[in-house]
């Protein structure tokens, strides 16, 4: 299983843009969650917080194995996707990477 969170800064002037990018993802919510399947991926969330003056997107998944890269992919919702990182994503700075400390779920019997 790996479980992953980590922010990227949003370039400052692509704020807006970032948020058309969470509303097509949104707006295209079927076709997202069939990339989902061969991404190994049996969830995700996308987070956004302003960090340090600064503008993430912090991106949750739980996966069963590691995943293809995206940017390899010819599904149109992903390229839709790259375009947009590639636009907004400012990889200059450093990512935020969170470390799994612990889990906790309630007993499979309760």
């Amino acid at each position: 299983m790996l479980i992953e969170l980590e922010g990227f800064a949003v370039y400052p002037d692509k704020i807006d843009r970032a948020k058309e990018w969470m509303q097509y993802l949104r707006s295209h919510q079927a076709e997202v969650d069939a990339t989902l399947i061969p991404e190994h991926m049996q969830l995700e969330h996308i987070f956004s917080i302003d960090f340090a003056g600064r503008f993430y997107l912090c991106w949750y998944s739980n996966q069963t194995a590691m995943p293809p890269d995206v940017a390899t992919s010819k599904n149109p919702v992903d390229i839709q996707h790259v375009k947009f990182w590639q636009e907004c994503i400012d990889e200059r700075v450093p990512s935020l990477k969170f470390n799994l400390e612990n889990t906790f779920q309630p007993p499979k019997n309760a």
